[in-house]
């Protein structure tokens, strides 16, 4: 899983994105995006001390069991189940443009920073569909504007 964070610029606020594979992400990007590293998986290890433990809830009788130290993995790039944090959005290039894609992401932000960041910075001319929002459409960058 890809996170990528879009930096504050004037008024538009800081915002999120994540996305399964990132080359999905900056198919439809004049300039590519990168990652940020959420830091490297490690293994962490814990003491866990003499303690009772009954069969079940009608036991009279729980067993001791020992002490020992157990070792987990840590990795900062899992998440919780299934899915990604955020709202979802769908990038689908218009009948317009050359290609026919269509690829899925989240944000965590405002919805209208988004869309203040990605119009005008596509390769391709793109219908931007937000799960709570109306469809917009996001134009291509052109090249003498820099």
């Amino acid at each position: 899983m890809a996170k990528v964070v879009i930096p504050a610029n004037d008024a538009r606020k800081s915002f999120t994105i994540y996305a399964r594979d990132l080359r999905s992400l900056n198919f439809f990007l004049t300039t590519p995006e990168v990652a940020v590293e959420d830091g490297d998986r490690e293994i962490k290890s814990k003491f866990v001390p003499i303690h009772k433990r009954r069969k079940g809830p009608s036991d009279t009788a729980p067993v001791n069991v020992s002490e020992s130290t157990r070792e987990y993995m840590v990795d900062p790039s899992l998440k919780s189940g299934n899915a990604l944090p955020g709202t979802s959005f769908i990038f689908k290039t218009t009948e317009n443009a050359d290609v026919d894609e269509q690829r899925q992401f989240t944000f965590v932000g405002r919805i209208m920073d988004v869309v203040a960041y990605f119009d005008r910075n596509m390769k391709y001319e793109t219908y931007f569909y937000p799960a709570n929002g109306a469809r917009k459409t996001l134009r291509i960058r052109i090249a003498n504007e820099g």
